[in-house]
């Protein structure tokens, strides 16, 4: 069964967290808030229960991994073998989760894509600089890789 998976960064420190999302109203609340509810971790250090996060960041887990084995999240920056740069996005009139390859201004299906070239090298959230297209291709090839 595929896993319904987001994430979002947290209101209270602005972290990453992981989980499924609600919005209810938690507390005293007046108002519903968006939130991430993480499930009890094994390690009882890692926090779990219901966070606020901030909506705007929200991302869906994909169902996929990187060549790396990371999860590919909606949102996330990637590069290709050719050293292209794309963002992972939903597009609704496609119903599919697809690349916007930035690189060559055009968009590819996220499942027809050989995952195994495909690598996460940061988000539009922490990242936003990775995205400023050049005329000089070749520059988004010498980025280095971020650590989400």
């Amino acid at each position: 069964m595929r896993e319904i998976l987001f994430k979002a960064k947290r209101l209270d420190n602005g972290e990453w967290v992981e989980g499924y999302y609600v919005k209810t109203r938690l507390g005293t609340d007046i108002k519903p808030s968006d939130v991430i509810f993480v499930p009890f971790k094994i390690n009882r250090n890692e926090e779990w229960g219901w966070m606020k996060v901030d909506p705007n960041t929200l991302c869906q887990y994909t169902g996929l991994m990187d060549k790396n084995g990371r999860r590919i999240w909606e949102n996330d920056i990637v590069r290709n073998e050719e050293g292209d740069i794309g963002v992972v996005q939903w597009f609704e009139e496609h119903a599919a989760f697809m690349i916007w390859n930035k690189t060559k201004n055009c968009v590819y299906y996220l499942a027809k894509n050989d995952f195994s070239k495909i690598e996460i090298v940061g988000n539009e959230f922490d990242n936003p600089e990775l995205l400023r297209w050049s005329d000089e291709n070749s520059i988004y090839s010498h980025l280095p890789l971020q650590q989400q």
